[in-house]
């Protein structure tokens, strides 16, 4: 219900949006990056609300995108399959699953390159603008998605892990968390790797 409730919410986002574009800005429809398409032939994506997905991709995915190297690509890898492809097994035994060891290797190889992350997930190549609606105030901002990147990138002051396995970026003045990678577990989308952020301090970092 939660999940379908902000699926609804962001397609009356993007219509939103699309309306304030005027006449021939069209809503994209699909799960793609692009959510709005301009007259000027630009493509939007549009966030708001509080949370915001920025990806939930299977490692088939990440793999036949061939953004990362080799070693990356081995380290995400480990991580994500640390997990049984059973989902039953992981229900039985979540136990033996608490704590993914294997996240320190996903760390070295982005301790100092997190925004090689950012910009794979975020779809920084995929998409000509961020347009965020900012829930506290009403006020749209339009970001060019290169804006984006070096606002971002200069933004990030740390990167860590948690037990449970998480990759964890953060930054803004206050160094809260940006950006969490995660591999999500069970039903409907079992070992997919989720990238997420409160979506209030990403517009903060873009001002």
């Amino acid at each position: 219900e939660v999940a379908s409730h902000k699926k609804k919410s962001g397609h009356k986002r993007e219509q939103l949006r699309s309306e304030l574009l005027g006449e021939g800005a069209q809503v994209i429809v699909g799960t793609g990056k692009g959510d709005i398409l301009r007259v000027d032939g630009k493509i939007e994506s549009v966030k708001g609300g509080k949370k915001t997905q920025w990806s939930l991709y299977c490692l088939d995915r990440i793999q036949t995108d061939n953004f990362f190297s080799k070693q990356e690509m081995n380290a995400i890898s480990s991580w994500v399959n640390f997990l049984p492809n059973d989902k039953n097994e992981w229900e039985i035994n979540r136990s033996m699953y608490r704590f993914n060891k294997n996240v320190h290797g996903l760390y070295e190889e982005f301790k100092n390159n997190p925004i090689k992350l950012v910009k794979y997930f975020c779809g920084v190549s995929l998409v000509d603008f961020l347009v965020t609606l900012d829930s506290r105030n009403n006020t749209w901002t339009e970001t060019t998605m290169s804006e984006f990147s070096e606002k971002i990138l200069k933004s990030i002051k740390n990167v860590y892990t948690t037990k449970g396995g998480k990759l964890v970026i953060s930054g803004g003045k206050k160094n809260t968390i940006l950006f969490e990678m995660e591999i999500r577990k069970g039903n409907g989308s079992h070992k997919r790797v989720l990238f997420h952020s409160h979506i209030h301090r990403i517009i903060d970092c873009l001002k």
